[in-house]
């Protein structure tokens, strides 16, 4: 790996000036596989990972999105630690060190408090399942080194794209250098799944399809157990590491308004809002963005209801971009599933490629979203994402493709 300085020796933006925040690693755990090529290469290939659930005897034939049996836990962490955390926080510790693997990046006692983590789950385990979610990420034992702020957010469906974006405003506002943004969930559980059964939102019907968001026949949501995680950084830090940057965030924002009672502003108008803040707050305007990363629910009211968001929040650019989603791959991974859009976002912008939709029959009229058929590539100037908690919370996020620019090669400068 390759450690990089990233004390308070570096080059800084000039005050006042807008900090830049870049992605830099991806990590992912998820029914498609063990690691985020693993994920991509399954978006790509349209290929569909949901199987028989077989977590817990549910009480009639379901399918769901699992983990392979082959996953063994987090590489490297000891068995103290492991039998310490639950399985979300695992799922969450594992994608955590892909992505700083995959970033190249070390963090030790002398840059460990300019790092931080911030991780999103809408159902945590019991007990003390909140803390342990942090615990395996300041853990020198397993060479994280965390020791600037680690806490856990939940926010239903938006937790994992709520933690990028606070962990993308750490790093704006200067708290840290560099930050872990991190979803997880492990939601196949009796009381879980069983919640989600009562309230009508599962897929009712027993012959083990895939999820299928936006499509005219579409019955509800197949669960996902997973994990997704991305290394953010300082923009200069990146650049004079030399690493692999996957894409740049042009904004991001949080809003939050009411259970869709009706009343003005609306739940609608509010999430639209969180999208429109992401664009403004980068100075990105809607012709700026190709693709939209939908949350895809699944259900009829559902992918109706972000469908309108969507063009509220683009109007007629609407019907010129493309649009992707992950969950007919992996099945709704609740507090994960956002990160794991901003996974798909980032190689979207990177490799300028975007996936099928996997389980796409017939597109709901009201649904009027730009999927394709296949893997296709085309130029990509920006990629949006958007997820939604079931009590109002919303987070968005823009990725822009990352351009080399004059002074990006100077060298790191220490005190």
């Amino acid at each position: 790996m390759v450690s990089g300085n990233i004390g308070r020796g570096v080059r800084t933006e000039e005050i006042g000036e807008r900090r830049r925040v870049v992605i830099s690693g991806l990590g992912a755990v998820t029914a498609a596989g063990l690691q985020a090529s693993d994920f991509w290469a399954a978006l790509c290939e349209g290929r569909v990972c949901t199987s028989q659930l077989t977590a817990f005897s549910a009480p009639r034939a379901a399918a769901a999105g699992q983990i392979p049996d082959a996953w063994e836990g987090p590489s490297g962490a000891p068995p103290w630690l492991l039998s310490r955390m639950d399985r979300a926080s695992q799922l969450a510790l594992d994608a955590a060190i892909q992505a700083q693997s995959d970033a190249r990046i070390e963090f030790n006692q002398q840059n460990a408090f300019v790092v931080g983590a911030v991780t999103g789950i809408a159902h945590p385990g019991g007990g003390d399942g909140w803390a342990r979610l942090g615990s395996g990420l300041a853990g020198a034992s397993l060479g994280l080194d965390v020791a600037g702020p680690v806490f856990t957010l939940s926010a239903g469906g938006a937790s994992g794209l709520a933690a990028v974006v606070l962990a993308a405003q750490l790093i704006r506002s200067g708290v840290v250098r560099a930050a872990l943004a991190i979803g997880a969930e492990a939601p196949l559980r009796t009381e879980v799944w069983q919640a989600y059964e009562s309230l009508g939102l599962l897929d009712p019907t027993d012959d083990l399809r895939a999820q299928r968001p936006f499509d005219a026949n579409r019955a509800g949501m197949i669960l996902g157990e997973g994990a997704a995680a991305l290394m953010l950084e300082d923009r200069q830090l990146a650049t004079q590491r030399g690493v692999h940057i996957y894409a740049e965030i042009g904004g991001e924002a949080m809003a939050a308004g009411p259970m869709g009672d009706g009343l003005g502003p609306t739940d609608v108008e509010i999430a639209r809002r969180a999208t429109g803040e992401a664009m403004l707050g980068g100075e990105v305007s809607p012709s700026d963005i190709d693709v939209i990363v939908a949350a895809g629910l699944g259900s009829r009211s559902g992918d109706e209801r972000e469908t309108d968001i969507i063009e509220r929040a683009f109007g007629r650019r609407t019907l010129d971009m493309y649009a992707a989603t992950v969950s007919p791959n992996v099945g709704y991974t609740v507090g994960a599933s956002g990160a794991l859009s901003a996974v798909a976002a980032a190689q979207i912008v990177s490799q300028r490629k975007i996936p099928p939709h996997a389980t796409l029959g017939e597109l709901d009229i009201a649904c009027q979203l730009g999927f394709v058929p296949e893997r296709i590539e085309d130029r990509i100037v920006g990629a949006a994402t958007a997820a939604y908690g079931a009590h109002g919370q919303n987070a968005a996020l823009v990725l822009l493709p990352h351009v080399a620019e004059s002074g990006d090669e100077l060298p790191l400068l220490v005190n």
